[in-house]
């Protein structure tokens, strides 16, 4: 219960909440073994009978039947992007109002299908936290695990020094 209401309140405290018309609510799926990372867009809209609501503008999903779960007619009268934040997560979210991004979660693209530069925060290997500059790039399971183990290893070369060269450091 506790993180139902933790996240709830994430939601209610964020400098741009409510959701406001004209929004744009991109959810941002990872890749599997059997699908490639996609995304979906949705516009915050004024519906008559249900107040503001997600109206399904695009997605790159395999299949057709994947798409547009966050649209139409919400499960719960309130804010429209409500559901999306406690059901994909805030992580996987990106929300854009006038063009500029008030919302950016971890796994969030801002522009699907391109591969874009953006600005994160980082630890560096001594431990220190800064900004890092990092372009998004698809990678598969099999290449993620690739992947851990080059940065393991560089992380250790940088540490430690390369492989074979003699040190006076112990080793954990």
């Amino acid at each position: 219960m506790d993180a139902l209401m933790n996240g709830y309140r994430a939601l209610t405290d964020a400098p741009w909440y409510p959701a406001q018309p004209g929004d744009r609510l991109i959810v941002t799926y990872e890749a599997t073994d059997a699908d490639p990372r996609w995304t979906e867009t949705y516009e915050v809209i004024k519906d008559a009978a249900y107040g503001l609501v997600l109206h399904l503008v695009d997605h790159t999903a395999p299949d057709e039947g994947m798409a547009g779960w966050f649209g139409g007619t919400p499960d719960i009268i309130g804010d429209p992007v409500e559901t999306p934040w406690m059901e994909a997560g805030p992580d996987r979210l990106a929300i854009i109002r006038g063009g500029t991004v008030v919302h950016h979660g971890h796994h969030a693209l801002t522009r699907p299908d391109t591969e874009e530069l953006r600005e994160t925060t980082a630890v560096g290997a001594d431990g220190t936290i800064g900004y890092a500059v990092i372009l998004e790039r698809e990678y598969t399971p099999a290449e993620l695990t690739d992947l851990e183990r080059k940065i393991i290893t560089k992380t250790q070369e940088m540490t430690w020094g390369a492989p074979g060269q003699a040190d006076t450091d112990e080793r954990p």
